[in-house]
């Protein structure tokens, strides 16, 4: 019969498996957000004005490059692919801690490090 410390490494492992698995089957991956905007134009004489129809929409993916804001106009047909995209970078980094997560219980396992 199997010790308690071996059952919870064995489970251990199985979850740092199931996780890369998962990683492995994310698509692209690109950080950022995406936004869809609707603009008025401020003409005095245009419908966004006297009718309260809105240009757009406009779609804007924004990010950070060297620590700066960088904004990149979009189609609709792009916007939907980069929203895709930017939620598997989302699961890539929820996946990675809970990599970190599992790896530090392990050590914690096997160790004394985790025993007072």
């Amino acid at each position: 019969m199997p010790s308690a410390s071996e059952t919870k490494s064995a489970k251990l492992r199985r979850d740092y498996e199931a996780a890369k698995a998962q990683i492995q089957a994310l698509g692209y991956v690109i950080p950022g957000t995406v936004q869809r905007r609707l603009y008025s134009c401020g003409k005095s004489n245009c419908r966004c004005v006297t009718e309260g129809i809105l240009h757009g929409p406009y779609y804007q993916w924004t990010r950070k490059v060297s620590g700066k804001t960088v904004n990149l106009n979009l189609d609709a047909e792009s916007a939907k692919k980069l929203k895709e995209w930017i939620q598997n970078d989302r699961n890539l980094r929820k996946l990675c801690r809970r990599l970190e997560k599992t790896s530090l219980a392990v050590l914690q396992t096997s160790t004394s490090m985790g025993k007072t």
